[in-house]
């Protein structure tokens, strides 16, 4: 129940801070889709997923940094492991990325039609999103060539995903699940050394 409550607060504190740059990024993809408005089903697809990834890797990549150091010493005090702790920062760039393609999926179902706009391919640009910005974490507890091989993953993650989408659909979301899984692994461990106290 500790865990659960002191979680939320860590993700909710997180978004609240974080709100302005989410809106913008949620405005930016509405004109992305406007922008796309004549476009079919898979087009509106490719461009959600691959403008949710960059969302995602931008959104993992502000989670550190001098505007969230005070929030870091407040997490490093809390009764959580760095597993749970990765957990909850890795709700912030999700969630951002879900407002986001939200706005990206309302404009392109206002444009093209809501009938066309139904089924596997807007629910996988959702899960390739969320996939690479949990990945692009593992870059925040990292320095050098480390943390910019991270990046670079996260957007090959997300150039998998999207090459996988067309000839095999439920293989791009077994990918998304397996990429995630694997990246908040990582990132809790790599939290878990960075932050001596969490860990």
């Amino acid at each position: 129940m500790i865990y659960r409550s002191v979680a939320s607060a860590i993700a909710f504190t997180r978004l609240q801070r974080f709100g302005g740059q989410v809106l913008y990024v949620a405005a930016a993809a509405a004109l992305f889709a406007a922008l796309q408005m004549h476009s079919d089903l898979g087009a509106h697809a490719l461009g959600a997923a691959l403008f949710g990834s960059l969302a995602g890797i931008y959104f993992a990549l502000a989670q550190r940094g001098g505007r969230m150091r005070e929030l870091e010493l407040c997490e490093q005090a809390a009764p959580m492991y760095a597993r749970e702790v990765a957990r909850a920062i890795a709700l912030v760039p999700s969630l951002g990325v879900v407002i986001a393609l939200a706005a990206y999926w309302i404009v392109a179902g206002i444009s093209s039609g809501p009938r066309d706009l139904a089924g596997a391919p807007v629910l996988l640009s959702f899960a390739c999103a969320c996939a690479v910005s949990i990945v692009a974490l593992c870059a925040t507890v990292r320095t050098g060539l480390w943390q910019a091989v991270y990046i670079l993953l996260a957007g090959v993650v997300a150039a998998i995903i999207v090459l996988l989408e067309y000839p095999q659909l439920p293989a791009a979301f077994l990918f998304c699940g397996i990429a995630g899984f694997i990246g908040l692994r990582q990132y809790g461990e790599a939290l878990a050394r960075w932050d001596a106290v969490i860990g």
